[in-house]
C-alpha cells in the first residue's frame, strides 16, 4: 500500500494552485482536508517548483511553512518539507519536519553538515532526491530524450546517493523522485518513458516517490489539456504507479487516490 503525500502549496505562483493558500488558515484547513481524505503526510512547501516563479526569500519561504508545521507537528502529523533550501531544510528539522523533499537533489549551494546530526537524532528522516534536468534553479532547455533519460536519472541517482553516504547519511534514509514532466523536458515522451520503465528504477532505487498530479505531460500529450481537466489523466497514471507498487506518491487529490486504491486493490484479490 502506497503512502500518500498530499500536496500543500503555500505560494502565490505553483503552476495549479498558487495563491490558494497563502493565508495560513486556509493552508491549515486545506491540511486537514488532505489528511481527512487518507494521506499519510502533508507536503508543504513555501517555495514555487513552477519553472516559471519567481524565487522568494529564505525568510519569507520559511514564514509561509512555519504557521503550518507548528500547527501539525504537535498533533503527530507527518509533515514533509519541499525545499531546496539548506537554512530553511535545518530550521523544518528542528520545528518537526520528518521528510526534506529536495527537487536539486540537495545539490544546491549551502551547508548541509548539519542533516548527519539530524539524521542521527531522528533517525526516521527520510531525504526525498529528486532528479531535474536542470536542478530547477537555471532556466535553460532540456537536452533529456527518451532513449537516454533512464540512464541520466540513474547517474544522477548514484553520484548524490554516493555524496549523502560520504556524510554518514544511512541509505535507509534516502528516497528517490524521477522527476517527471517540466523537471525532465518540454517533450511528454520522456516523462511516458519513465513510467514505462519504472521498474528499471526501482531495481536499484526501491524506495521511490513519483509525483505525475496534474503535470505538463498530461496535458501537453492530449493537446494542451488545461490544468484543471487533468484529473482523470492524473489517476490513470496513478494507477500505473500502484501497479508498479510505487512506495510513496505524491498527489493534489488524494480523495480520489484513494478512492481508486481501495477498488484497484479489490480487483486484484483472488478468491
Amino acid at each position: 500500500m502506497a503512502e500518500i503525500f498530499g500536496i500543500l502549496n503555500i505560494t502565490t505562483d505553483s503552476f495549479s494552485d498558487g495563491g490558494k493558500f497563502l493565508n495560513p488558515d486556509d493552508a491549515i484547513e486545506q491540511g486537514r482536508k488532505l489528511l481527512q481524505e487518507g494521506a499519510d503526510w502533508l507536503d508543504v512547501s513555501g517555495q514555487s517548483s513552477n519553472i516559471n516563479a519567481s524565487l522568494v526569500s529564505e525568510e519569507e519561504e520559511w514564514q509561509r511553512v512555519e504557521p503550518v508545521i507548528r500547527y501539525f507537528v504537535p498533533q503527530g502529523v507527518r509533515i514533509s518539507l519541499d525545499s531546496f533550501r539548506p537554512s530553511v531544510q535545518q530550521k523544518g528539522i528542528e520545528a518537526g519536519v520528518r521528510c526534506i523533499n529536495d527537487i536539486t537533489g540537495f545539490t544546491y549551494e549551502g551547508d548541509r553538515s548539519f542533516l548527519k546530526s539530524a539524521i542521527q537524532k531522528h533517525p526516521e528522516l527520510k531525504l526525498i532526491i529528486m532528479h531535474s534536468h536542470n536542478r530547477n534553479i537555471a532556466k535553460n532547455k532540456s537536452d533529456l530524450t527518451p532513449e537516454k533519460v533512464i540512464r541520466k536519472i540513474q547517474a544522477f541517482f548514484r553520484d548524490r546517493r554516493s555524496e549523502l553516504l560520504a556524510m554518514d547519511i544511512p541509505e535507509s534514509s534516502l528516497c528517490y523522485d524521477p522527476g517527471m514532466g517540466f523537471f525532465l523536458s518540454e517533450n511528454p515522451m520522456v516523462s511516458f518513458r519513465v513510467l514505462q520503465e519504472l521498474e528499471i528504477l526501482k531495481l536499484e532505487f526501491p524506495q521511490l516517490m513519483v509525483g505525475v498530479s496534474r503535470k505538463s505531460f498530461l496535458g501537453n500529450v492530449l493537446g494542451n489539456l488545461p490544468i484543471a481537466e487533468r484529473e482523470f489523466v492524473t489517476l490513470a497514471c496513478e494507477l500505473h504507479l500502484l501497479r508498479y507498487k510505487i512506495p510513496y506518491i505524491r498527489t493534489h487529490n488524494v480523495l480520489k487516490l484513494r478512492q481508486a486504491e481501495k477498488v484497484w486493490n479489490l480487483c486484484q484479490e483472488i478468491d
